[in-house]
């Protein structure tokens, strides 16, 4: 009986929850904080709330069918606050490849943002999609990264309404053998 009652209480569990391969979509999303360093860690399966996960397959799918989807890619690089005065640029140590046609915002999924970075996602989120807040916005890292889920679930809180978080992200897409694009990440503003 003892069996019995610790199994239940392991497979109801929040954590064993999070762990199942079911496909995770917004009746089932959990509502959770922003997740904080480490962030290439294994993610949960299941979507921020309000925000749809999409595979790998149905990802390529839409984009061959020519759907207009506004792809973002928030792979980290390094901000350096004197660049502010310069140029915005981000210090990128190694080129870094993406899904054709996405643009890089880099750490914007961060657990906290700095207020430039903040205006930097709010500005350029209201840019790609025309100010549009039913856009569809793909959103992705690399598959072991909570940036994405971070950044899904800000963008839903900012009002858009068809966040899709690509769990998968980059990795799924070499892995699919599919072309990646060498990409530079969009430079921040500058100060006047």
């Amino acid at each position: 009986m003892k069996v019995l009652l610790i199994l239940f209480l392991y497979l109801t569990s929040p954590m064993a929850v999070a762990m199942t391969s079911a496909p995770a979509t917004q009746d089932n999303a959990i509502d959770e904080s922003y997740r904080g360093l480490p962030y290439n860690v294994p993610t949960t399966l299941i979507p921020p709330k309000g925000v749809k996960r999409i595979s790998v397959g149905e990802l390529k799918s839409r984009l061959i069918d020519k759907q207009k989807l506004v792809l973002i890619d928030v792979y980290g690089a390094i901000f350096r606050e004197e660049s502010l005065d310069f140029d915005g640029a981000w210090l990128v140590s190694t080129p870094h490849k993406s899904l054709p046609d996405s643009t890089w915002l880099p750490n914007v999924g961060k657990q906290e943002l700095i207020a430039v970075v903040e205006d930097y996602y709010r500005f350029h989120l209201k840019e790609l999609t025309s100010n549009d807040l039913s856009k569809p916005i793909v959103i992705f890292c690399v598959e072991d990264c909570w940036m994405g889920w971070n950044a899904a679930k800000r963008a839903r809180e900012w009002g858009y309404t068809n966040v899709l978080w690509f769990r998968e992200g980059i990795d799924a897409w070499k892995e699919k053998g599919w072309p990646l694009h060498d990409i530079e990440p969009i430079n921040l503003p500058v100060n006047d």
